[in-house]
Parts: C-alpha cells; structure tokens; sequence
C-alpha cells in the first residue's frame, strides 16, 4: 500500500496505526492473513521497531489483530473481534457504511432506553424525575438538545443499576452528540421531543414506569421516519 493514501499522521506511530489500519480494511492485510514480520513492516512504513511494536500491541487490544508470542502477528476480521470504540475510525475509512452504522447506534441506543428507562422508574422514581432538573431551562437548539439527550439517557443508566449501559454509550458518545445535533436541527423534532420529556418526567412524578414505556414506544414510532430521512441526506464532511 502506498503511503501517500494515508489520512494526514500527527506522529510516527499514528503513521503507522493509519496504514496497517487501512490495510486491513482494504484487503491488503485480509482478515485471516499475517502481517510482514516486524522489521520488514517497520522498513515498509518508515517508524522504528520500538513505536510499531507499541501500535500493534494498542491494535490488538482493539481487536484488529491476534497476537501471540512466538507466531506471526494475524489479522481479525474486525466485526467479529473488535468492540463500539473503533465506530469513528470505521466511518473515517469508508463513508458507505455511515447510514448502517448510524441506524444501529440510534436503533442500540433507543432499544437499551425503552429496557431501562421503564427500570429506573421503578427502582428509584425521586432520581429517574431529578434527571429532568434542567428541564425547564433547556434551549431552543441543536446542540442543546443534543448535550440534554445524551445525559438523560446516560443518568438513567446508573439510576437503573445498569452501569454496562452507561458504558456502551461512553463507546459512542461522539458519534451520538453528531447524529443527534442533524436530528434536532428540525424545530418540529425539538417541539416532539419536548414534549416527550415533559411526559417522562410527569411519569417518573408519578412513579408509573407502565405509563413511561408506552411514551418512550410512542416516541420511537414518532421519530422513525425522521431518522430515516437523516440518514439519507449526511453532510459530506459527516464524521471528520
């Protein structure tokens, strides 16, 4: 591979992280093969042995390789080894799967709401209605909405007891702040939204976790064809 088709590199070791990155995901390490041996990978991308050394042991860790002492360095086949913290370098290398990858965060997100939400009403009502305390003050725009959907989403994670939660939406969290700023950029999905947080506070006032699941169902149905349209109109610049 050609070290000109890199993205720009900020050190020798995110030179190297970038092409056996890119690499991998364009075949010319396929999952399942091996890489060059140190010394030759070294020479190729132009970094001492040292950095790369550190860069294949923080690629494994990521899953994009299997190492084992002793045998050559495999390739994994990312999707099957790797976990959400390696989404923002999937939609750097290839924009086509962007739409796929924002439908499954939106789709993970919402599914994992509709399970706990309803969870931490019944366990604790006073906390899941505090989460709504700045409410009242919230703004009128993208950015706004955006910071407040993702905190009340990861608060209710832990009033749950379901701290795992909290930490695949840690996995993402970039990724959610950007697709949700494009969603709330529609003053009619702000003005819905609104009123479904109203709802779920008024719910969680009255610690009726029943009543909450029905809003939070009546919202995703509220909200499909708008994510659907979204999606098909991502700026070009979409994840840089």
């Amino acid at each position: 591979m050609d070290t000109s088709e890199l993205l720009k590199a900020q050190s020798p070791a995110a030179l190297a992280e970038e092409y056996i990155v890119k690499s991998i995901w364009n075949h010319h390490f396929p999952a399942g093969s091996d890489l060059p041996a140190e010394r030759e990978l070294a020479d190729i991308i132009g970094v001492t042995r040292t950095t790369l050394r550190e860069v294949l042991q923080r690629l494994a860790r990521d899953g994009w390789l299997n190492i084992q002492h002793g045998k050559p360095t495999r390739v994994n086949n990312v999707w099957e080894t790797a976990g959400p913290n390696i989404i923002g370098t999937l939609i750097k290398l290839d924009r086509s799967i962007t739409p796929m990858i924002i439908s499954n965060v939106v789709s993970l997100r919402t599914r994992m709401g509709e399970y706990y939400i309803p969870e931490a009403i019944r366990l604790n009502p006073e906390a899941a209605y505090e989460a709504f305390q700045d409410l009242d003050d919230l703004a009128d725009d993208a950015c706004s909405f955006a910071r407040f959907d993702y905190k009340l989403y990861h608060q209710f994670t832990f009033i749950a007891d379901k701290p795992v939660y909290g930490l695949i939406l840690n996995s993402f969290q970039e990724l959610y702040h950007k697709v949700a700023e494009l969603v709330f950029n529609s003053t009619e999905f702000r003005q819905t939204t609104l009123a479904f947080y109203r709802h779920l506070k008024q719910a969680c006032r009255v610690k009726d976790s029943r009543k909450a699941s029905d809003y939070i169902a009546m919202h995703r149905q509220a909200s499909t064809v708008l994510w659907a349209e979204v999606l098909k109109q991502l700026p070009e610049n979409f994840g840089e």
